[in-house]
């Protein structure tokens, strides 16, 4: 992993539907949307429905997956996204 990164596991009921390093990510918070960058403090929170903006390192234009409702955590440089349902793999 490299030093300004961290785990991003976005899993539903079927499969793990991504699981990379990444440097950044927008979610569509119940509260509204926030962002996590590494080494993020500990973090739960519930998400709308909406879009997963994904940066991964060395990229300037995000990857947009779009998600259902489900739940966030951030513990230890990890970060693991929980929904029913991800209506497409990526798109740019």
């Amino acid at each position: 992993m490299a030093e300004n990164t961290f785990k991003l596991e976005l899993i539903t009921p079927n499969k793990i539907a991504y699981s990379k390093d990444v440097a950044s990510i927008i979610a569509p918070g119940s509260e509204g949307s926030f962002g996590i960058l590494a080494n993020h403090s500990p973090f739960m929170a519930s998400l709308d429905k909406g879009e997963l903006k994904i940066k991964e390192p060395g990229q300037t234009k995000p990857q947009i997956i779009d998600i259902n409702e489900g739940f966030l955590e951030v513990l230890n440089n990890k970060v693991v996204v929980l929904v029913d349902k991800v209506k497409n793999e990526t798109k740019e």
